[in-house]
């Protein structure tokens, strides 16, 4: 048994920096080295009454062991070291008892005239106090078992096995001991492989290191407390109940301050519904960083399945955001616009130039205004694509879609023709695939100088829409800017369309097919579902 106790130290060995695993290999190797002392004793013929203090040394050592795995291990405290001397404190006078036992200062058979009342005491308490804290540390470790999702109930049994027959089996034993039922050394073999089963079987079925309960008692706390989104948490009457370091920073309130105090002590009452919760899914709030926007989530928090606590606002800055946006709607509407007015006037002059015998000059004005127009055009193309929403309870036939865009280019003269298989329907957006399929082979078309064979074909879970011709009609740069996911002075797409197939891939949930060595080929994976 002391073999076995030591190769499961061994075994538990890596354990000594997770959490609390300092006191689980400890308890095991005590196990083993009473154990070994146990079988010293048996086999030296000593007094049997020696073997009463070495199953206490086990009791009371393995009390503070067991108490330091488990507050460590469940996440009780984040003082858990502190916590785990003041469960200790009883078990380790007790193992001082015990110890004083085992040399000449008491006798291994104490009674109360020979040693008084105080060292019964000292002995007694312990012994009460360490298995009512190695049976309720054990029920605990079941009951975090229950109640966290990571941590199985047929793992927390198992672990809680070892402590509970810490506490079990010298109960049982010394009962039956006094009744004459086994004499003192059975007894000890009995405890010993007893908490030798329930460690083989923690360490088999409880894998206590698989995954970690503390990570989820303390994970839920942490996050909140550590989200740089403004946490404000309301009961049901929306009144203050705690908050997060970033509401704080954002308000510029303490909890203390406005704890108890109605939501609209933080955020102005005008948005707030009659509930005291806000009504609006953006806000505006005035602080001293100047006037900023957030995004409103309420949740409900819940007690249990049907007991409603309250509620907790999450705000989000999208100021930044918010004003990208605007900046990107200003800009596209300035420019498209511009470009209009500004080609008209182009388009006037070359007219004028035209008039005056310079004809070559004139229409080299005309085709850069064209091709100025049709940049115009597609930058507002790409930009309707993108508002389109990609999920749908309709379904677009990949197929049809691609056949009627290739049909007319066709007809505008491009060298193109589609294959496809029976069956490439997808629940998407009808909408966004037909974009993505004209911009697809709009860009495989006008880069390729030869034919550019289309197929569309099943696989799997996807349907692949694929663009290939016998020479480049992938740009280089191209390819360059969009597996890197962003443009540079000296590296950016040569053309819209590039992108439009990316995103419109990535916003459908698929992804861009390329041959970003020979640019042979340029395609799309969509998802069916």
């Amino acid at each position: 048994m002391a073999a076995a106790f030591g190769w499961y130290a061994w075994r538990l060995r890596g354990a000594r920096d997770r959490p609390g695993g300092t006191g689980l290999v400890g308890i095991v190797a005590l196990l083993a080295v009473v154990s070994l002392a146990e079988a010293a004793v048996i086999a030296a013929g000593w007094p049997a009454p020696m073997l009463h203090p070495l199953t206490q040394v086990a009791v009371f050592g393995g009390t503070v062991g067991w108490a330091a795995f488990v507050v460590a291990y469940t996440g009780r405290a984040n003082g858990n070291r502190v916590l785990v001397r003041l469960v200790a404190v009883v078990p380790a006078v007790g193992l001082v008892g015990a110890a004083l036992r085992l040399t000449p200062l008491l006798p291994l058979e104490p009674t109360f005239e020979g040693i008084g009342a105080t060292y019964l005491l000292l002995l007694g308490i312990p012994t009460v106090v360490s298995f009512g804290l190695l049976v309720g540390l054990s029920i605990l470790l079941v009951w975090d078992a229950t109640r966290y999702a990571s941590f199985q109930r047929s793992r927390g049994v198992a672990l809680a096995l070892v402590g509970a027959s810490l506490a079990a089996a010298p109960m049982v034993t010394s009962t039956l001991e006094t009744g004459g039922a086994i004499s003192v050394p059975a007894g000890a073999v009995v405890v010993q492989a007893a908490v030798l089963a329930a460690v083989a079987v923690g360490v088999a079925v409880g894998r206590p290191y698989r995954s970690l309960p503390i990570a989820e008692a303390i994970g839920r706390d942490t996050v909140v407390s550590n989200l740089n989104d403004a946490v404000v948490v309301v009961d049901g009457d929306a009144r203050v109940v705690d908050m997060n370091a970033s509401a704080g920073e954002l308000f510029e309130r303490s909890l203390d301050e406005v704890v108890r105090e109605p939501l609209s002590a933080l955020v102005d009452a005008d948005l707030l519904g009659a509930s005291g919760l806000p009504t609006e899914s953006t806000i505006p709030f005035q602080g001293s960083a100047g006037k900023r926007y957030f995004d409103v989530s309420v949740s409900r928090v819940h007690r249990d399945a049907n007991v409603e606590a309250g509620y907790a606002v999450a705000l989000r800055d999208v100021t930044d955001e918010r004003i990208r946006g605007q900046r990107l709607e200003v800009l596209q509407r300035v420019l498209r616009h511009n470009v209009r007015n500004d080609m008209t006037a182009v388009y006037a002059m070359a007219d004028v130039v035209a008039e005056d015998g310079n004809e070559r000059v004139a229409e080299r004005l005309r085709e850069t205004a064209d091709s100025l127009v049709e940049v115009s055009e597609r930058a507002r193309a790409v930009e309707e694509s993108m508002c389109l929403e990609p999920a749908t309870d309709a379904t677009a036939d990949v197929g049809s879609l691609a056949s009627d865009v290739a049909a007319v280019l066709a007809e505008q003269g491009r060298d193109v023709s589609v294959a496809t298989d029976n069956d490439t329907e997808v629940r998407r957006s009808p909408e966004l695939v037909a974009s993505l399929c004209e911009h697809l082979l709009s860009y495989a078309t006008g880069n390729a100088t030869g034919p550019v064979a289309v197929t569309v074909d099943r696989d799997g879970r996807y349907v692949d829409v694929t663009a290939e011709s016998d020479d480049r009609l992938l740009l280089e740069q191209d390819a360059t800017a969009v597996t890197s996911g962003g443009e540079t002075q000296l590296e950016h797409a040569n053309d819209l369309d590039i992108w439009a197939v990316s995103w419109g891939a990535e916003r459908l949930g698929g992804e861009l097919l390329a041959d970003c060595e020979r640019g042979r080929y340029v395609g799309v994976r969509v998802p069916v579902e």
